[in-house]
């Protein structure tokens, strides 16, 4: 599938398991995680700053199994260095190796922002296995 896309220029969802995974979900697992969460006002978001309502939280009914009220957890602010793209790159802005960074002050060994830091983050993996692969112009170079 994700060959085919990049074959034809394109870019989009696609379920590869179709005959297990429908578009309206697992209501075995969608209907208990509606009845113990929701949505929370606000959530900072690491690179991307405050979105309204995407994040969640325990509701009411079992607050007693909030880990957040029981420990007395506060939200936890991280502030990249301004040096830092990673926001850039989550918004699909730059690539991974666009970034000001990018191999020179930030890489696996010294992460400058999140997605460095885990090896499933873009620029972490990129760095690993993709180096400066620029794969929109692997279909330019086909023709």
């Amino acid at each position: 599938m994700i060959l085919k896309q990049l074959k034809n220029g394109e870019a989009k969802i696609e379920n590869q398991y179709a005959r297990l995974v429908k578009d309206t979900g697992n209501a075995s697992a969608l209907n208990p995680i509606a009845t113990v969460f929701e949505l929370r006002d606000f959530f900072e978001w690491r690179g991307l700053g405050s979105i309204n309502h995407s994040g969640v939280k325990v509701n009411e009914k079992y607050r007693a199994f909030d880990a957040e009220i029981e420990f007395n957890l506060k939200a936890v602010t991280v502030i990249d260095p301004d040096v830092c793209q990673c926001g850039e790159v989550l918004k699909g802005i730059l690539k991974p190796w666009q970034c000001k960074v990018f191999g020179k002050g930030c890489t696996p060994e010294t992460p400058l922002g999140a997605l460095m830091v885990s090896t499933e983050g873009a620029c972490s993996a990129h760095y690993s296995y993709g180096k400066n692969i620029d794969l929109i112009n692997i279909k330019t170079q086909e023709q």
